[in-house]
C-alpha cells in the first residue's frame, strides 16, 4: 500500500510540474524589424538649434509613449525657434518594456539612418516613430 500511494504522490507531482508549465507566461522580444524607414531630403546643420529639437523629440517618444494608454504619443518640442512635432506608437499587445525595447531601437534606426534630416519615419513591426518640422 505504501508503494501505491508513493506512486499516486509521484505522478501527482509530475502533473503538477506539467501544468505549472502549460499555465507559465511566453516571453518574447518585440519584433523590430524595420517595415519602413524614410527620411525628409531637406537637411540642417549640425550646430543649428534645430538638432536641439530633434533631439529633445526622439528621447521624449521613447521615454513618454510606453506609459502612455493604447502606446499613441504625440509631441511637439519646447523650442519656440526651432520647432520639431513626433509621433510614436507601439503594438498594444506588447508589454510597457517591450515596447520601450522598441522604441530604443526605432530611435537608433532613424538617428543613425536620417542623420541631419529635418524629418524621420521608422516603422518597425511593433512599433514606429516619426518627426517633422510640421504638424502632421
Amino acid at each position: 500500500m505504501a508503494l501505491v500511494q508513493k506512486l499516486s504522490m509521484i505522478m501527482t507531482i509530475i502533473c503538477l510540474i506539467g501544468l505549472t508549465g502549460l499555465l507559465s507566461v511566453a516571453k518574447s522580444e518585440p519584433n523590430t524589424n524595420v517595415n519602413l524607414l524614410w527620411c525628409n531630403e531637406n537637411g540642417y546643420a549640425e550646430e543649428d538649434p534645430y538638432a536641439n529639437s530633434v533631439a529633445y523629440i526622439l528621447a521624449d517618444l521613447m521615454n513618454v509613449t510606453p506609459s502612455r494608454q493604447d502606446y499613441d504619443y504625440s509631441t511637439v518640442s519646447p523650442y519656440a525657434t526651432a520647432v520639431s512635432y513626433g509621433h510614436a506608437t507601439c503594438n498594444t499587445a506588447l508589454s510597457n518594456n517591450d515596447c520601450a525595447n522598441c522604441l530604443v531601437a526605432g530611435k537608433a534606426s532613424v538617428s543613425s539612418s536620417c542623420l541631419n534630416s529635418v524629418g524621420g519615419r521608422v516603422e518597425m513591426v511593433d512599433c514606429a516613430m516619426r518627426y517633422e518640422s510640421y504638424p502632421f
